[in-house]
This record gives structure tokens, sequence and C-alpha cells, in this order.
């Protein structure tokens, strides 16, 4: 048993891997408002990589039951259920992307030598899309590549205002 370690099945993408990282980010003083501003961050990102087992099936008889499935395409069943082309392997398929719109206005007014009041308004995720995290591959599980979890680095559409006053 200890002779059999398969490393070659422990080859494949990092769990952290993003084939695709897109963020476009600016601000600009809007001319002749008298000190109005606009600002954005847009984040347009990859699904992250994931492996594709079954925990019922020992397929190579190794005492280890996280092997993973050969390449093909899996899909899940139920609400909120995707379909993924596995390359087979570790992390040999990919979930969900992501993307994130957050805006920001602001004005600010002169109140003095070197003293400013800024009035502001912030709106994250202002398309309010629901970012997934990656499903279970589990084909034995119930939630087998069902998005039922939501990304970390993400909430719902927020908004919020604020004042700032610098002297």
């Amino acid at each position: 048993m200890l002779d059999n370690l398969n490393l070659d099945l422990n080859e494949g993408p990092t769990s952290f891997d993003k084939r695709h990282n897109l963020v476009l980010s600016g601000v600009t003083i809007i001319p002749r408002t008298g000190g109005f501003t606009f600002g954005w961050v847009a984040r347009a990102l990859s699904g992250s990589p994931f492996t594709i087992v079954d925990s019922t099936i020992d397929e190579d008889r190794n005492g280890t039951v996280s092997d993973p499935l050969p390449a093909g395409d899996y899909s899940g069943t139920g609400a909120n259920a995707i379909s993924v082309e596995n390359a087979g392997g570790r992390n040999g398929a990919y979930g969900p992307g992501f993307f994130k719109l957050d805006l920001r206005t602001g004005y600010t007014v002169n109140v003095g030598a070197q003293r400013k009041i800024e009035l502001f308004g912030e709106v994250f995720n202002l398309t309010n899309r629901a970012n997934f995290s990656n499903p279970s591959g589990d084909r034995a599980n119930a939630n087998f590549l069902r998005q039922t979890g939501l990304s970390t680095s993400t909430n719902p559409r927020l908004v919020q205002f604020g004042a700032r006053y610098s002297f």
C-alpha cells in the first residue's frame, strides 16, 4: 500500500488558480461642475478549479475514495445546478465566474482656506449579481454541482452615503 502513492493524481491547477483576472478602475473630476467626482471599480474573474470525485467508489482500490473522476462533461440536478467540462485529475473542473461593479460619486465644497466638505455616495455590487462559490464536486453528495453558497468576496447590492470634513 505504501508503494502505491499515485503522485500523478495530485498534479493539476492550484486551488487558487485564476486564468482570467480583469480589473478596470478609474476616477474623474467632472469639468465645470465645481467639484463633482465619479469613480468605479469593475472586477471580472474566471472560476476557480475544483475536483470532481465520487466518494462511494475506490476506482483504483488503494483505500482512498476521493480519487478524481475521469475527464468528461458532468451535470448537476435540481435548482441552480450547473454543468462543467472536467479535464480529469486534480482540479480538472472550473466553477462559476465572478463579476462585481462598484461606483462612487462625490461633491467637494471649499469652505475656507484649506477646509473642505465632501459629500459622497457609494454603491457596491451595482449589478446585484449573485456570485457563487464552487459547488460540491462529490458525485455522491445530494448537492453535486448545485450552486448553494455565495462567494465570500461579494455582497448583495449595498448603498451608503457619507460626508467628510477636512481641515
